[in-house]
């Protein structure tokens, strides 16, 4: 058993380095200890070959065999590769941009490293409010928003939690004063 052990520490010892074949030296010593190492520690120390399979996708294969009378496992892990940190941005409005718009219209756009689906969704907040439900694009349109200061940040979210958020941004929104009727002409004095 701890032979298979010893293999396996070494298998993955070797697949963490980059080449694709290693040199293993194996010997018996006098009390019948079979020992590995990367250099013959002893001269009647013999060769043994490991090669080291790429990594694929996520499955475990357990080969045996013999090398010089001696069972040897060979163990062959396939990993994914890990998926980079999930990014949100905002790309508009910008930072302490200032928005001049009498029907209070507001288009936002952002950008994400991860393709949105029915797991993975961006949702708006303004001011610290959830503006609306998650959705799998990255555009929203907003309407008749109230005049004033606004903060604005996309959340990322993977089965509601939220995996990443954008930077908080402030935009001013412009628009005429709203005691006076929209569409109403101006009197001359």
């Amino acid at each position: 058993m701890k032979l298979i052990n010893l293999v396996s520490m070494l298998f993955f010892t070797t697949a963490a380095s980059t080449a694709l074949a290693t040199t293993i030296y194996s010997w018996t010593d006098d009390n019948g200890v079979v020992h590995f190492s990367d250099t013959p520690e002893v001269p009647q120390a013999s060769t043994v070959e490991l090669s080291v399979t790429e990594v694929l996708s996520q499955s475990t294969m357990v080969e045996a065999s013999h090398v010089n009378n001696v069972e040897v496992e060979t163990i062959t892990a396939e990993i994914e590769s890990p998926l980079p940190v999930a990014t949100i941005s905002l790309l508009a409005p910008l930072h302490q941009q200032t928005l001049r718009n009498n029907d209070g219209d507001i288009t936002i756009r952002a950008v994400s490293n991860r393709k949105l689906n029915k797991t993975l969704q961006a949702q708006l907040v303004i001011d610290g409010q959830v503006y609306s439900k998650p959705q799998t694009q990255l555009s929203w349109e907003l309407t008749n928003i109230d005049r004033g200061t606004h903060k604005i940040q996309i959340q990322l979210l993977n089965n509601g939690k939220i995996l990443a958020s954008s930077e908080s941004i402030t935009v001013y929104l412009h628009r005429a004063s709203q005691a006076r009727p929209k569409n109403s002409p101006v009197q001359p004095q």
